[in-house]
C-alpha cells in the first residue's frame, strides 16, 4: 500500500488512541432572571437625574439581552403609567425618552413580566439554582 513500518505506527496509533468525548457548554441555557420591575427602578432614578435619555444610552450597559428586552418592557410599563414620553423624529430612528412624572416618590411598576421560579426539591437534590 506505499505506506511504510513508521507511517503505519502513526496511523493505528492516531486511530486507536481514545478520543475525548466532546462537550457540549450549558451556559447559555441558565442565564440568571431579569426583573422588569429591577430594570424599572433603574430607568425611574436614571431619568430622574437626566430628565431625559436615548433607549439607546438606556441599555448601553446591558450585561446580556434579557436585560435590554427587561428595560424595554419596563419602559412600556412606565409609559402605561403617564411618567414618560417617547419621542421619535423619523422612522427607525433614535428613540427619546422624556421623564413627565413626579421627581420623588415610588412609581408602581406591574410585574406582569416578573413570573416567580418555583423550583422543587426534587429538581435541584436540595438545593435551591435560584
Amino acid at each position: 500500500i506505499g505506506v511504510g513500518p513508521d507511517r503505519f505506527a502513526a496511523i493505528a496509533q492516531r486511530v486507536l488512541s481514545p478520543k475525548t468525548a466532546p462537550t457540549v457548554t450549558i451556559d447559555h441555557i441558565h442565564r440568571p432572571l431579569v426583573s422588569v420591575t429591577d430594570e424599572a427602578i433603574r430607568i425611574v432614578e436614571h431619568l430622574r437625574r437626566s430628565s431625559r435619555s436615548t433607549f439607546r444610552s438606556l441599555v448601553g450597559d446591558a450585561e446580556s439581552t434579557l436585560v435590554v428586552v427587561a428595560r424595554f418592557l419596563a419602559l412600556l410599563e412606565l409609559y402605561k403609567e403617564g411618567v414618560l414620553r417617547f419621542e421619535q423624529v423619523i422612522a427607525l430612528g433614535e428613540l427619546h425618552i422624556t421623564w413627565v412624572g413626579s421627581s420623588e416618590g415610588e412609581i408602581e411598576v406591574s410585574d406582569e413580566f416578573d413570573i416567580p421560579v418555583q423550583v422543587t426539591e426534587d429538581e435541584t437534590n436540595g438545593e435551591s439554582n435560584v
